[in-house]
């Protein structure tokens, strides 16, 4: 089969599983409506809430399904989506969608791209949505400096080819510590000079990991950049460069980079396995209120959403034709997700999301 796939039932009762973890997502954003009224905030941000709320309740709890009762057959055709950053579900399909959506244009560059990593200190959950503010505008700044926007006198930034970038933020955290950081994907034409790697320096752990010119330098510039200090020559390469810089790792783009660049800003569970106490859901609610995670820069910019077309095409049904035994007319049902996950009598088939691209082997 080309475009359709079957359904395991261990992945229907995965889904059901995640609609029942969302409850708890769903007591959270209850217990912030209660603050919000005790608080007498503005109406439409409490009936922003609720909205939430019902659409997370709603989320994957029915499937329009086309029944082949003859051949122990379900499509599953359509189902509505609350598409919130804390869903459960959610979260993987978007993480589909945006693989979708920028692995044809990737795949153009897969000899040229690299995958960065960009940290900054910790922080408290009230200083988060400073930080990941502040870093976004950091990060333009460095995409300036790259494509050769701005100049600093005695550094030659077009020596690298840069390209473009998708950047994606990810938040890690544990109790009040947050630590957001960047995944990148980026292309240089200059290769060579990426991968000379001859540099120990602070972050090399005992000489486990080397570093280029061209990395060790960025280290120094994102901590000048996240510290508000101007970049000239004389203060990236002084006298205490070596200790005042921030991690800045820059490898091949490898096959597993996919998910990390595409995984997801925050995950339910702590560093500590744990899945998230109100605090850090409240923190993080409103530290990524109107965050986006992923952006392209260059390249990769404008980059257009996927068409979403819920209906299956004349192809599609070919495929599954093998799977049915007769040319039994289909009934179309409304069904709970509870009863899906549950029913162990039908195979069931979905359309799967076309990557319009290999990755990268």
């Amino acid at each position: 089969m080309n475009q359709v796939k079957e359904v395991k039932q261990r992945h229907m009762a995965n889904v059901y599983r995640n609609a029942v973890k969302n409850r708890e997502i769903m007591d959270y954003l209850i217990r912030m409506g209660v603050e919000m009224a005790v608080a007498k905030a503005p109406r439409y941000e409490r009936e922003k809430l609720f909205n939430k709320i019902n659409r997370m309740e709603n989320c994957n709890k029915f499937w329009t399904t086309e029944t082949h009762e003859a051949s122990h057959i379900k499509l599953l055709l359509h189902t509505y989506l609350c598409k919130d950053k804390f869903c459960c579900n959610c979260k993987r399909v978007k993480q589909h969608v945006m693989e979708n959506r920028y692995l044809p244009y990737m795949e153009i560059y897969r000899n040229l791209m690299y995958h960065a990593v960009l940290t900054v200190p910790a922080c408290s959950g009230k200083k988060l949505k400073e930080t990941i503010q502040h870093m976004a505008e950091c990060f333009k700044t460095l995409v300036t400096y790259l494509n050769g926007n701005k100049i600093i006198q005695g550094i030659n930034f077009g020596q690298y080819g840069y390209q473009g970038c998708i950047r994606s933020l990810e938040i890690k955290y544990n109790s009040d510590k947050y630590q957001p950081h960047y995944h990148v994907s980026t292309v240089f034409d200059n290769t060579a000079v990426i991968e000379n790697k001859n540099i120990n320096n602070m972050f090399s752990d005992n000489g486990e990991r080397l570093f280029s010119e061209f990395e060790s330098m960025l280290q120094r510039v994102w901590f000048l950049l996240i510290n508000r200090q101007r970049l000239t020559y004389k203060s990236i390469f002084a006298e205490t460069a070596e200790q005042d810089r921030y991690s800045c790792i820059i490898d091949k783009f490898e096959a597993n980079d996919y998910d990390k660049l595409f995984g997801y800003m925050v995950k339910n569970l702590s560093e500590d396995n744990e899945f998230m106490e109100y605090d850090n859901f409240r923190t993080l609610y409103y530290a990524l209120n109107r965050v986006r995670q992923i952006q392209g820069y260059g390249i990769f910019y404008n980059v257009t959403a996927t068409e979403d077309d819920p209906d299956y095409t004349e192809q599609e049904y070919q495929d599954i034709a093998d799977f049915i035994a007769s040319d039994e007319p289909p009934v179309i049902a409304y069904e709970p997700l509870s009863r899906l996950a549950k029913n162990t009598t039908y195979t069931y088939l979905k359309k799967q999301y076309r990557r319009q691209g290999d990755i990268i082997k």
